[in-house]
């Protein structure tokens, strides 16, 4: 390959120079019109022919060059080219193969696995994220590895059909075609067509489609989280007020016994005497009371967060992730059909 490039490296820079010489050959050709026509002397004359002269030797050396390298060039192509050309086909083949085949077992070992309704945790989300991101550099890879192929073959064949005709100087048109060359374009062609029937949108979509079910289950597991965190918080704030209020009693209720006071009971005690019934801490003990109902209901949110994310997670894995593979497995089935109906074609370059 290095030298077939050193060969189209040298040609395109042997018909540079040479079409470089032949504008000069063109402007000394239409100054000695002038010159003859105003009549001018014969030594600018006779210089301007000799620079003319030496112009259509460079001519004739530039095109020797390019025909060389061009000759080289369709050694190279018919010789060494072509059964890489033809090699790497069937390697592309096999490999689909084989890509088929793991897809294959993959599938049949997907298990549906009982959750045990744990919560998300972290460790949960942060893998969830990852396997997005995985999942979008899949589909990504997928299409620029599918563009890549069908940019290459049909790159491949355009030069083909140029290198069909000779870079000449005496006849450009010149058939510069060989059998190997003209069954090497026809079988690149075919490879290119073959390339351009494949149903590659298919497998995309799918996989991007798998690529949005983690990205809602992402979703559902940061809304769990932030139920969970704010449950634990109103869980926090509850444990916090009832520590302070039963520190107040404490030492209310101690205050009460320094002085030989009873506890107010909202009654009478045995000699009849009429206490105090309004509780100074029934304020405190309401905020604790509708502290303590935040808790249960945030409690109640989590758990149902918990069952929504667990089910959708278990639902669009078990249902999403065998599409994909399915699509996959059908998309690499036609690859591999489509190879070999070109690698059968190969047979004759």
């Amino acid at each position: 390959m290095a030298v077939f490039l050193s060969w189209l490296h040298l040609c395109c820079l042997s018909v540079q120079v040479r079409e470089g010489v032949k504008i000069e050959h063109e402007k000394k050709l239409s100054t000695l019109q002038s010159q003859e026509y105003r009549r001018k002397d014969d030594t600018k004359l006779d210089k301007t022919k000799a620079s003319i002269q030496k112009l259509h030797s460079l001519i004739i050396v530039t095109s020797q060059a390019v025909t060389t390298t061009s000759s080289a060039i369709t050694k190279v192509r018919d010789d060494e080219l072509a059964p890489q050309l033809v090699e790497m086909c069937y390697a592309q083949m096999n490999k689909f193969h084989e890509i088929q085949n793991h897809i294959v077992q993959q599938v049949r070992g997907l298990v549906n696995r009982a959750s045990t309704g744990e919560s998300t945790s972290d460790l949960h989300r942060l893998a969830t994220r990852d396997l997005e991101a995985a999942v979008s550099a899949w589909h990504s890879s997928f299409n620029r590895l599918i563009k890549y192929q069908r940019d290459y073959v049909h790159a491949l064949y355009g030069w083909l059909k140029l290198t069909l005709l000779q870079v000449s100087s005496d006849n450009p048109q010149k058939d510069h075609s060989s059998p190997v060359a003209v069954e090497l374009t026809a079988f690149c062609d075919e490879w290119k067509q073959a390339l351009d029937r494949l149903p590659d949108t298919v497998a995309s979509e799918a996989v991007k489609s798998f690529m949005n079910v983690i990205h809602v289950i992402y979703t559902k597991q940061v809304e769990e989280l932030k139920i969970k965190k704010r449950a634990e918080a109103y869980s926090k704030e509850l444990e916090k007020k009832a520590t302070a209020l039963r520190n107040t009693e404490k030492k209310y209720y101690q205050s009460y016994s320094m002085v030989g006071l009873a506890l107010p009971s909202g009654g009478h005690d045995n000699d009849g005497q009429v206490f105090d019934t309004r509780d100074p801490l029934a304020e405190k003990k309401s905020e604790i009371a509708a502290c303590r109902r935040k808790v249960e209901d945030e409690m109640m949110r989590h758990a149902k967060a918990v069952e929504v994310t667990r089910s959708m997670t278990l639902n669009n894995i078990q249902t999403g992730l065998p599409g994909v593979f399915q699509a996959l497995t059908g998309f690499s089935g036609m690859f591999v059909e489509a190879l070999e109906g070109v690698c059968r074609r190969a047979g004759s370059v």
